[in-house]
């Protein structure tokens, strides 16, 4: 623990919340957690980043059990491997052959952010120090390259941002790399999607192929551009 560092203090806001949740929360939910109580059927998957300023169902307006949610460091989405082997990094993969063939989801959503430690960790002259955190940001190797070679979507933006947009557009692609995923999608019965949220301006994206960019959300979400191939 670091020095000077009270840990009390976070204890005692999380338990402060606990019991607004009972107090304020709890009854009015009451019939919904009653509905869930044996089972979900959620209306999307969202994979997302860990970073705490991102907050999906707050965003998305949506109630519990609406959202299957799966989070990890920059809202990354290994690649299928041409050996079959998922061992390594399964936990995003079992995740989406979960949602797709046992909850029936039919929408998947990668939604990056602004700001991302992660990205900035990709660019960084030196890897971090956490072995885990640099094989796990490997995965992102690939963006880097992208955006290096080709440019950013848009030029505006730090250096770091403009690879996070080309990197969730990358993890959507890698969605497509696993067999389930592709046949699904190629059927009509998956749709795949490309989020950025702005938490500067706390606004929500949408890769747009239409525009080639990463627009408001709220124009184009249901449309048939917003997907990406």
């Amino acid at each position: 623990m670091a020095r000077g560092v009270n840990w009390r203090r976070p204890v005692k806001t999380l338990v402060e919340g606990l019991e607004r949740y009972e107090q304020q929360t709890r009854e009015k939910y009451r019939d919904r957690f009653a509905a869930l109580a044996d089972g979900q059927a959620p209306l999307a998957m969202l994979i997302t980043c860990a970073d705490s300023r991102l907050v999906p169902n707050l965003v998305a307006s949506a109630e519990p059990g609406e959202l299957f949610i799966v989070r990890n460091v920059a809202n990354l989405v290994p690649a299928a491997r041409e050996d079959g082997d998922e061992a390594e990094h399964c936990s995003v993969t079992a995740a989406v052959w979960y949602a797709l063939e046992v909850l029936g989801v039919r929408n998947v959503v990668v939604c990056g952010h602004s700001g991302c430690g992660g990205m900035k960790a990709a660019l960084a002259p030196e890897p971090p120090p956490s072995p885990a955190l640099r094989r796990w940001l490997a995965l992102a190797s690939g963006s880097v390259e992208t955006w290096r070679t080709k440019g950013p979507l848009d030029s505006t933006l730090a250096e770091h941002d403009q690879l996070s947009q080309i990197a969730t557009r990358q993890q959507v692609a890698n969605l497509e790399t696993h067999s389930f995923v592709r046949e699904r999608v190629a059927r009509g019965d998956v749709r795949l999607y490309a989020w950025w949220f702005d938490i500067g301006a706390g606004r929500m994206l949408a890769y747009s192929e239409k525009d080639g960019r990463y627009v408001p959300a709220v124009e184009v979400v249901g449309e048939p551009e917003l997907r990406v191939a």
